[in-house]
């Protein structure tokens, strides 16, 4: 009994077929993701609050922590990874973060970004007098050119050593648990060192919303940014806060992403042919 055609013809591997599987998969755990913004231009979205048009930038986490593009001067450019955030370094400009406040003890923390700069100036700020702050540079120890990564309660002041303030993109993350707090730049570990014995939290203290490109002292949504003497001058893209420590091959893998890093995409291509099929049968 003759078999089909195409089949018969393949049998004698008259004609050579290869075969292209893709194969998906996640590249990124987003387990206690807590806020990410990228800062693209189609995350943008216009709300009327009772006449008065504000814009916020989406969390895309699916959290719903949304961030107030406070100010006028506030533009999306082209970044490192599509779009990204440009702050001009005035003390109105910035973005409040809607929803996401602490009142309790964080036990573990991790926030990464890419950021353009040429002086100090506040990443992101729940303020550091009762939780923490993430700077390029900060007010404390001489620093103006390293990445600041400050706690409470009590106040640990603390940065790296490796310069991210010469107008060059660097993607800088920071990470806290009960063990260790450590600090990367461009995916490679800046500076480690113990948690401190009284620090095996972050806070907790009076209430803290937080902001991007200011410091905070914010006890309420819409609430004062402090302080506003180095409010961020520059580009930031690809903002992310977990309620974990990433771990450093995790910071690697960021740092070398060019997209969505959560995304689910074709991540591989296997070429194959009826022979090898056939050798398997």
């Amino acid at each position: 009994m003759k078999g089909p055609p195409l089949l018969n013809i393949l049998s004698l591997g008259l004609i050579p077929i290869v075969l292209t599987l893709t194969v998906s998969a996640a590249n990124f755990d987003a387990t206690d993701l807590v806020i990410y913004y990228s800062f693209d231009a189609d995350t943008l979205v216009e709300l009327d609050k009772d006449g008065l048009v504000e814009t916020d930038v989406l969390d895309k986490s699916g959290n719903g922590n949304n961030g107030l593009l406070h100010g006028t001067n506030l533009k999306i450019v082209e970044g490192k990874v599509n779009e990204c955030l440009e702050l001009p370094g005035a003390a109105a400009e910035y973005v409040a973060v809607r929803n996401l406040n602490y009142v309790e003890g964080i036990p573990e923390l991790s926030m990464a970004a890419w950021i353009k700069t040429s002086q100090r100036g506040i990443i992101a700020s729940w303020d550091r007098s009762e939780f923490f702050r993430f700077g390029a540079g900060d007010d404390q120890l001489g620093n103006t050119t390293f990445v600041a990564f400050d706690i409470c309660c009590p106040i640990r002041d603390w940065h790296g050593e490796v310069e991210v303030t010469d107008d060059q993109w660097h993607h800088v993350a920071v990470t806290f648990d009960a063990e260790t707090k450590r600090i990367y730049v461009d995916g490679e570990l800046d500076m480690e060192a113990p948690t401190h014995t009284n620090n095996k939290l972050i806070g907790p203290r009076a209430q803290r919303y937080g902001f991007i490109g200011v410091g905070s002292e914010a006890a309420t949504f819409g609430g004062p940014p402090g302080p506003t003497n180095w409010a961020y001058k520059g580009l930031i893209d690809e903002f992310l806060l977990f309620h974990r420590a990433l771990s450093e091959d995790e910071v690697t893998r960021l740092a070398k992403a060019r997209g969505n890093p959560f995304a689910v995409e074709p991540d591989s291509k296997l070429s194959t042919t009826w022979a090898e099929i056939k050798n398997v049968r």
